[in-house]
């Protein structure tokens, strides 16, 4: 899901004083790159900066359509940085690295750090970017010319860097100012690019005053500093890069330990109950994988007033709108929220029905998982939300631990023994997901025949691939053998992962009773004595109830029972063993699609106007 993500800049330095005019633009230099990182250091103020320990600017953000606040600080010797933003509704939020790790703040207040090891080494490259390495005398970074081109109308010179345990990133120089234009890193699905403008001087050095950070999945999303005044100063402050400090929204009701309450599994999806400004108990998805989220639906039925503009991607291949909204209170059994922003999506009509239940109200995330531990038993359908800083565990089983790249937690699995880091995510309703670039890397595509098609869903739209039955899954000790799983080889959304390495959701996890503990990135995976079969879709059918009348087939897997029966991907079905679709939600549907081998199912279809009643037996 969208989150305030690193979008570390070219921190700009403040003095208090009135920032002079632009300064004239230098004689052009000889085109390319000779004597480059010179001219770099005589742009940019050149002796001055022996002077300077850290950078302050203060200033304005616009993202998604809001407008807030900002404060951005770098320590030019040692490369730590900060960046906090207020924005109405989102929140306060911030990026710290304090020099070992990178500590993320969302605008609930909860903070966790990013420490996966591709977190860290775009760490290092955006402390290189923070103490302008490129411009430093003696650098060690890897640094190569790449030429010219032309870069918003204006003359670049390209630059490849690769600081010491960093990631690459590609930098953009004006031809004629020798000043940053712009500044590409390689995240695991995308590339996030920082546009650096009007530069002016502030004292005896010249600092960009417009900066734009933005991904090229998700440019809807950018940010754009506008700084208003610069403050430098001769040493840095260790307070500026300090871990953020949790807000205290969090509590239990009736000063309760703990509280336990059901939970739901409805077309395997896992459902919480929960209330929002005292409103009636709504179902959310529970999700490991996503953040603090509302329906358009949901919101306007609760009369919650959305504002901002901005998008949301997931395991879909595209992204969908969001805005933003404030939730006073929620409360899920005993444990409690205080003023929580919500992300607002115009999920279809799939996501949220329920037949004639009420419908889902969206999902809860992150921003549960920051403030409890959280334990699952999916045979018992109950979860158990304990204090994080009270939680202790007493089970004998070991922890594995969980890292993050951004907000989903990560462990290190194997699939037929080849290692890699896979989230670990309660939203994933389905199979065992393999990403492409690990499939490829370790010769998955060689070793397994050519696989089933299928359609997978998610926020964004839809992905494919092909389903397969993987020999071994290895995670925390327990191997699992024969398991269904998804291979796919998506292009974008966050299944093209470049970093982590795949999804495990119910199929793996409900063989376990997990618990998870953030304050100590700790995941237990005790064995579950009662533990549900999986369920299989034994109908060979895919279909979406894009609206209340009817069910959209999408798919249907060649030599299936849905085959057999002569349906078609385009066919509506209006009714389920007798009953209209508006009384049966799609979570019904697949459940009944999931019965014993040689059960009846009976589908009343419509194609061109013409309607009729079709037998299945499932296989």
């Amino acid at each position: 899901m969208t989150t305030f993500r690193r979008a570390v800049m070219a921190l700009v330095a403040l003095v208090l004083i009135t920032p002079a005019a632009a300064p004239a633009a230098p004689r052009p230099p000889a085109a390319g790159c000779a004597g480059l990182q010179d001219r770099m250091r005589m742009a940019l103020g050149g002796a001055a900066w022996a002077h300077v320990g850290e950078l302050r600017a203060v200033g304005t953000v616009t993202t998604a359509g809001l407008h807030g606040s900002a404060r951005l600080d770098a320590d030019v010797v040692n490369g730590r940085w900060a960046q906090r933003y207020r924005v109405p509704v989102m929140g306060s939020l911030a990026n710290v690295d304090d020099g070992t790790t990178t500590w993320a703040q969302d605008g609930s207040g909860g903070v966790h750090a990013y420490d996966a090891s591709f977190a860290r080494g775009i760490a290092v490259t955006d402390a290189y970017l923070a103490r302008r390495g490129y411009a430093a005398s003696g650098d060690r970074a890897a640094f190569a010319c790449a030429g010219t081109r032309t870069e918003d109308g204006r003359s670049v010179v390209v630059v490849h860097v690769t600081p010491t345990g960093g990631r690459p990133a590609e930098l953009a120089f004006d031809a004629q100012t020798a000043l940053l234009a712009s500044a590409r890193v390689r995240l695991p699905y995308t590339v996030r690019i920082t546009h650096y403008d009007d530069y002016r001087t502030v004292g005896e050095l010249v600092l960009p005053f417009a900066i734009h950070t933005a991904t090229e999945n998700e440019p809807e999303n950018g940010e754009t500093i506008t700084v208003a005044r610069y403050d430098v100063l001769r040493a840095a402050d260790a307070r500026d890069f300090a871990r953020p400090v949790p807000t205290d929204v969090a509590g239990m009701r009736g000063n309760a330990g703990t509280t336990t309450v059901p939970l739901a599994l409805e077309g395997r999806q896992l459902l919480v109950w929960a209330t929002l400004d005292g409103h009636a108990p709504m179902p959310f998805i529970f999700d490991t994988g996503g953040h603090s989220i509302l329906t358009a639906e949901a919101a306007k039925r609760l009369g919650y007033h959305v504002v901002g503009a901005g998008v949301s991607g997931g395991a879909g291949s595209g992204t969908i709108s969001e805005g933003y909204t404030t939730v006073r209170t929620l409360r899920i059994g005993d444990a409690e929220l205080r003023d929580q922003p919500f992300f607002v999506i115009p999920y279809p009509y799939s996501f949220y029905e329920r037949g004639r239940r009420t419908p889902l109200a969206g999902i809860l995330g992150l921003e549960i998982f920051e403030r409890f531990a959280a334990r699952i038993d999916y045979a018992s359908l109950r979860l158990t939300l304990t204090p994080l800083a009270s939680f202790h565990y007493h089970g004998t089983t070991a922890p594995l631990h969980i890292v993050f790249e951004e907000d989903a937690p990560l462990v290190e699995a194997a699939a037929d023994d080849k290692p890699g880091l896979f989230m670990i995510d309660t939203g994933n309703a389905g199979t065992l997901v393999l990403y492409g670039s690990y499939l490829r890397r370790n010769g998955f595509f060689a070793r397994y025949p050519a696989g089933v098609a299928a359609i997978g869903s998610g926020t964004g739209g839809t992905n494919t691939g092909t389903m397969q039955t993987l020999r071994r899954f290895t995670i925390g000790g327990h191997v699992l053998r024969d398991q269904l799983t998804y291979f796919t080889s998506m292009k974008s959304g966050s299944f093209a992962s470049t970093f982590d390495v795949g999804n495990a959701g119910y199929q793996v996890l409900s063989r376990f009773v997990p618990t998870f503990d953030y304050a100590h990135e700790a995941l237990y995976l005790d064995q579950s004595p009662h533990a549900r079969p999986i369920p299989v879709n034994r109908a060979g059918l895919r279909a979406f109830k894009e609206k209340p009348s009817a069910f959209g087939v999408v798919a249907v897997r060649p030599g299936s029972a849905a085959a057999a029966a002569g349906i078609r991907p385009g066919d509506a079905i209006v009714a389920v063993d007798g009953v209209p679709a508006p009384a049966v939600s799609g979570a019904d549907l697949f459940d009944r699609t999931c019965g014993p081998a040689g059960t009846q199912l009976s589908l009343r279809v419509v194609r061109a106007g013409a309607e009729r009643t079709v037998v299945l037996v499932l296989r």
